[in-house]
């Protein structure tokens, strides 16, 4: 069971540490809110019903752990002042991250799950428990947003 985990968990790390950072907007907490969720899932393992939902049981859980997170906390750092701390991530990536992470976070989940975690619109909606068509639009403009703020012009 925990070789089954690792495995499948492995193959989505980098995903769910662009969800949080999307949520966070901050690489240290959105580590330890990976940590903890992958805690979380870890224990709870033996209760998935169907492997083929793992990673979005897992996102899942991510997201509601940077939620908790973002109750509990009143501020978060930019992400600018800690690009060091993502040194794994590719060069080509540090830009559109960066500018992200300067979206507000409920415009930046989308691009997050549907471009970096490679899901779906449906599955982005079910996994946010929205309609696909507000999945679709939100989507749009948020990808609107990115590209103004990527060509500076952020009014």
């Amino acid at each position: 069971m925990r070789q089954l985990f690792e495995q499948e968990y492995k193959k989505i790390e980098r995903s769910l540490f662009l969800v949080a950072i999307g949520y966070l907007h901050n690489t240290e907490n959105a580590k330890d809110a990976v940590q903890d969720a992958v805690l979380s899932a870890y224990q709870s393992y033996p209760t998935l019903r169907n492997q083929e939902y793992f990673k979005t049981w897992l996102t899942r859980i991510v997201i509601n752990k940077c939620k908790d997170f973002l109750k509990r906390e009143k501020y978060t750092e930019p992400l600018t002042d800690q690009l060091d701390a993502c040194a794994h991530v590719a060069t080509e990536d540090i830009e559109i991250l960066d500018a992200l992470c300067r979206l507000h976070r409920e415009v930046s989940i989308y691009l997050t799950l549907r471009f970096y975690h490679d899901m779906t619109y449906d599955e982005v909606a079910a996994l946010l428990q929205l309609p696909v068509s507000t999945v679709k639009y939100r989507t749009k403009n948020a990808m609107i947003q990115l590209r103004n703020y990527l060509e500076g012009d952020v009014s």
